[in-house]
């Protein structure tokens, strides 16, 4: 007798998701506003807890993105967006073990300023009229929650917070127009410079470039050590590197004539201008290019000779590397 057909029945046991709980909210606050120097941001962390809370203060950790547009009422779908402007640091810490920290008591602030050209690594983006948002920290994760390693708090308590948020207006980091430099209207000479990124002082270059902007020719006595930089350190000091400036004897062969429109460029090497030192800290440096002569070249009858001292507008001089020295820090 055949056996019966037997049935196997699947059961399917449909257990209802759990809505995921939203994460805690982080015991500090981002706040972004304008800084007292030109080119900088100042951003702030604030403790909106009882209790002290000890926390990352890098300000390579901040970074900026443009928000995208809103979406056009009455569209049927969402307009494609490319991929949006955007700042980090080259050098941002993947983790917080070797980063500076501060420990916020209940309601207190702790702010620094950052350099957007430190930032964006002397890059320019078009950031538009959309709000900017930035970001304090490390990347998220994808699943789960931040390791400690990854974490903006620091001290010992069990949970985790990989960043904190703010937005802000793009007046913050739009880049002012740079002022052209003033030539000298007697003489008739401009000098301008380039501004350089580098990991190290040793790799900065800057390339001067003296022009006649007159109708007419003109002499200059023109040699490399006639150059020097007046600089501006991340922590507002002034420098003069003028550690290879000399003004060479005035020899008729050394004497260049530059005709209308005319110009020579030269590239130094401002680390080998400036005392040793100078480029110690990681930051963005403020140059400003100097030619000096002073040789009117009257012994060969030449009626136009440029004599005295010319500057360049001011440029950034950009060391990725360094000692992380707090700018203008403040606790509030």
């Amino acid at each position: 007798m055949p056996h019966p057909a037997r049935r196997v029945i699947f059961t399917v046991l449909c257990i209802p998701s759990l809505a995921l709980a939203d994460p805690p909210a982080a015991p500090v606050t981002l706040e972004v506003t304008a800084a007292d120097t030109q080119g900088r941001i100042r951003f702030a962390l604030r403790n909106v807890t009882g209790a002290p809370v000890e926390v990352v203060a890098d300000r390579r950790l901040l970074s900026f993105t443009a928000t995208p547009p809103p979406v056009e009422p009455g569209a049927r779908r969402r307009r494609r967006v490319g991929r949006l402007p955007r700042c980090a640091h080259d050098q941002r810490p993947s983790r917080n073990e070797s980063s500076p920290r501060v420990t916020l008591e209940p309601g207190q602030r702790y702010s620094e300023e950052a350099d957007v050209d430190d930032l964006c690594g002397l890059r320019s983006p078009a950031f538009g009229t959309q709000p900017v948002e930035f970001h304090y920290g490390f990347a998220p994760p994808r699943r789960g929650s931040a390791s400690h390693a990854r974490s903006i708090v620091t001290d010992e308590r069990e949970e985790t917070y990989a960043e904190v948020v703010a937005l802000a207006p793009p007046s913050l980091v739009t880049a002012d127009p740079a002022l052209a430099a003033t030539p000298d209207r007697e003489a008739g000479l401009a000098l301008s410079a380039r501004g350089s990124s580098a990991s190290s002082p040793a790799g900065l270059r800057s390339t001067v470039t003296v022009r006649n902007p007159s109708v007419h020719a003109l002499w200059t006595l023109l040699r490399p050590t006639q150059f020097s930089f007046v600089l501006t350190t991340p922590a507002g000091l002034e420098v003069e590197c003028n550690a290879l400036t000399r003004q060479p004897a005035p020899l008729r062969d050394l004497f260049v004539r530059l005709p209308a429109g005319g110009r020579r460029s030269f590239t130094l090497l401002p680390a080998m201008h400036c005392p040793s030192g100078t480029f110690q800290s990681a930051g963005v440096y403020r140059a400003r290019a100097r030619f000096e002569s002073g040789a009117d070249g009257e012994a060969f009858g030449w009626q136009r000779v440029f004599t005295g001292v010319v500057e360049s507008a001011s440029i950034p001089l950009r060391v990725s590397r360094g000692q992380i020295v707090p700018l203008r820090p403040r606790f509030e």
